[in-house]
């Protein structure tokens, strides 16, 4: 690659203007982007949702209260908070995303509701999509020409430009953020305009290339500066070193223009960051900071918090040194996952070597040191700070992208041979690969997760303990006092009656009742257990045809009583190769009848092939909720026929407890 000298002139000669190969290749990449952006799928995670019903609740309910948009699945959050203003007040959940994005996105959508009179709820992927093509498409577009500015008042080549243009691009792990809501990609869009900002201040104090005409006064520059780094810092907690070394930059260079420019428009987003925040918490100290304590560790009308049993990757427990490895190298590596910022690497190590630009020299070490800083911070909390979670990069260190760019500058310039440039180019190529793949899933696993997770070198999934005993049943228990009921209803609005009979559950009676009648009768008595045996026991015994139904897969009445009724299918007893349900975890449904109450059942589930006399060869599958609360142990079970060939669904059925 060609010397800066040959290519650039210095900033007093030639304007900062673009290339035309710059403006294709910014237009291109912001293209992409958007035509990426216009087809995401919205509220794409816990973290996005946590935002968005922020958004919601703000515009559609003047509140930062999130409990009522909260409340429907597919905009329910883990990423909450409970919290009150005092012991008389009802608690309430909010978002444990600082406030500020929210606040924004929220203006941006009220002028939206306001002009078009589409609705974020109703309206879903319209709105979201239109929403982040100005928080996430229009940042990106100007963080890529200030890119560019920046390099030219770097004298950098413009071979080296465009190179570094096209990782930044395309690229970058920022760029499957870009569909999404979150603080990461406006974060390195303001870090971004900061360090032109202050490459700008940086030359100008330079006398070998500042500007001939001293009465012009680089005000702009220090607004500029104090105004996005001030906002980094909000958007992204641990930038908060930018903003105090930007401040000893502004503060080294001109007083008076730090205390004229640079500190009102410091204030501007500090002081929305703490109102905004104090209108949403009632303090100064944010939700985000109050990790590990009550306002995220909670039981809510009977349902614990997620984060007071975390799991998979949020319950990972790893070593320091398996975390540094998998930040850099492993499943969320920086390097692993797009190689081309191994160039900065380098050019870190170089620049240390050489003696180079002292605007240059600063920039790049100033960005190796945030680096090893932040990343530093991160693997002090590996308990909480998992990776960022399910999640295709580690996206706490995003917004240092910028700075990890620039360093490419010296390893670009240096080697001008074919097969060094070569090698640049192919780390670009797999890196744009790496990215393009999870270009519209940012909140998935990387192709590098699923490939060690799929050889067995990973494995963060919770471990589910096996049902101790076994379950072999439908009914987990047999209730042991006479008289004891229980009923389930269908979605036909057919009931189940199970009444005990005798002490010790020996007897039972099922009834079947549809549209009001009662249409099937079975009275069953168990002669094979005797009273010392367990109720468990009794569901070992092969017992009655009935009873067995009931047992495995809820009620088929008998033939000679109602041979239309095939709605429920038991397991077949020559299977032989049934041994039981598979446990799959602790689950808490809220009750309908109270709802200060939940219920707490574990999942089972299990299935067996079978050659069906009227479906053919096809799967049956039954999904029992487990509920140690209620009688015979059961809340909800779900019967499924599939087919074997096509899997084609082709019957199902769910019984629901009455006292649910």
């Amino acid at each position: 690659m060609t010397s800066p000298t040959s290519v650039e002139a210095t900033p007093n000669q030639q304007p900062h203007k673009l290339s035309v190969a710059e403006h294709v290749l910014i237009l291109a990449a912001t293209a992409l982007i958007c035509s990426v952006i216009l087809q995401a799928e919205p509220l794409q995670s816990a973290n996005d949702r946590s935002r968005w019903a922020t958004v919601w609740s703000l515009v559609e309910r003047g509140t930062f209260q999130i409990d009522e948009i909260d409340y429907y699945a597919r905009w329910s959050t883990i990423d909450k908070v409970r919290s009150r203003s005092s012991e008389s007040e009802p608690w309430h959940f909010y978002s444990s995303k600082p406030p500020l994005l929210s606040v924004i996105v929220a203006g941006l959508y009220s002028v939206e509701r306001w002009t078009l009179g589409y609705g974020l709820f109703h309206d879903t992927a319209f709105v979201t999509r239109l929403l982040l093509l100005i928080v996430n498409g229009l940042p990106f577009w100007l963080a890529l020409r200030s890119l560019c500015h920046c390099l030219i008042m770097l004298n950098a080549a413009l071979p080296t430009r465009l190179f570094i243009l096209a990782a930044a691009g395309f690229g970058s792990m920022l760029n499957p953020y870009l569909t999404t809501l979150n603080n990461h990609t406006p974060a390195a869009a303001t870090a971004m305009l900061a360090i032109t900002a202050a490459v700008e201040i940086l030359v100008r104090r330079n006398p070998l290339t500042s500007c001939t005409n001293k009465s012009v006064r680089p005000s702009r520059a220090f607004a500029a500066l104090g105004f996005f780094a001030a906002l980094t810092c909000c958007f992204e907690l641990p930038a908060a070193l930018v903003g105090l070394l930007s401040f000893g930059l502004a503060a080294l260079t001109d007083r008076r223009l730090t205390l004229k420019c640079y500190v009102p428009a410091v204030v501007i987003p500090l002081a929305a960051f703490f109102v905004t925040n104090w209108m949403a918490t009632g303090g100064v100290k944010p939700f985000y900071a109050t990790y590990g304590t009550e306002t995220y560790r909670y039981v809510h009308n009977g349902i614990p918090s997620y984060w007071m049993n975390p799991r998979d990757l949020d319950a990972s427990q790893e070593s320091p040194i398996v975390y540094l490895f998998h930040c850099v190298l492993g499943h969320h590596g920086m390097l692993s996952l797009t190689p081309v910022l191994c160039l900065s690497v380098f050019g870190w190590c170089m620049i240390l070597r050489r003696n180079p630009d002292a605007e240059r020299k600063a920039i790049i070490l100033t960005g190796a040191a945030l680096t090893v800083i932040t990343l530093g911070f991160y693997l002090t909390r590996t308990e909480n700070y998992n990776y960022g979670g399910n999640s295709v990069g580690l996206r706490w260190m995003l917004w240092l992208s910028p700075f990890w760019w620039i360093a490419m500058v010296p390893v670009l310039e240096k080697f001008s041979r074919r097969g060094v440039q070569v090698l640049a180019l192919a780390l670009l190529l797999i890196s744009m690969v790496s990215v393009g793949w999870s270009l519209n899933r940012p909140w998935k696993p990387s192709w590098l997760f699923e490939q060690m997770q799929a050889a067995g070198w990973i494995n963060y999934k919770t471990p589910v303990k096996p049902f101790d005993p076994p379950r072999t049943s439908v009914f987990a228990m047999m209730p042991d006092k006479a008289g004891t009921s229980a009923t389930w209803r269908n979605g036909n609005g057919e009931r189940l009656i199970v009444t005990v009979m005798e002490s010790s559950g020996l007897a039972i009676r099922v009834e079947l009742e549809s549209g009001g009648k009662t249409i099937a009768i079975q009275n069953v008595g168990d002669s094979s257990r005797t009273p010392q045996q367990s109720p468990s026991q009794k569901f070992d015994s092969t017992g009655f045809n009935l009873v067995k139904a009931v047992e495995i897969f809820g009620v088929e009445v008998l033939a000679n009583q109602l041979p239309q009724k095939v709605s429920l299918h038991r397991l077949p007893a020559a299977t032989g190769s049934w041994s039981g349900f598979n446990a799959a975890g602790t689950r808490w449904i809220p009750s309908i009848s109270d709802p200060t109450k939940a219920w707490q059942v574990e999942r089972g589930a299990a299935r067996v092939l079978v050659n069906d006399s009227f479906w053919g060869k096809c799967w049956h599958r039954c999904d029992v909720m487990y509920c140690d609360q209620l009688p015979f142990g059961v809340l909800e079970w779900k019967t499924t026929i599939i087919s074997e060939s096509t899997d084609e669904v082709l019957s199902t059925e769910t019984w629901v407890s009455e006292q649910k």
